[in-house]
């Protein structure tokens, strides 16, 4: 028995150095994959936030103005679903 862990004493120890490395180290596989899909998370979102952050922009700029403009206007019909007297509005969605 003694004599199996001297020659391969190496492989063992090596074997041992990536079962460390991919379940308990603190830079571990199985967390790096776990973190890279909460970056992709987080970029998505900043993303989404960014579009709103420039539809909301339009809208601040739009509504700032004194005179109702064809950009507030078509906002405000697409939206928020304002419509004229005696008129029917329809909305699709896709």
């Amino acid at each position: 028995m003694f004599s199996f862990f001297s020659k391969n004493i190496l492989k063992l120890l090596l074997c041992f150095f990536f079962i460390w490395l991919i379940f308990f180290d603190e830079n571990a596989f199985f967390r790096q994959i776990k973190i890279n899909s909460e970056i992709k998370n987080q970029k998505k979102e900043i993303s989404r936030l960014k579009e709103l952050i420039i539809t909301d922009s339009i809208l601040i700029k739009a509504l700032s103005s004194d005179t109702l403009s064809q950009e507030l206007e078509k906002i405000l019909r697409e939206n928020y679903l304002f419509s004229k007297e005696n008129e029917i509005i329809y909305k699709i969605e896709e």
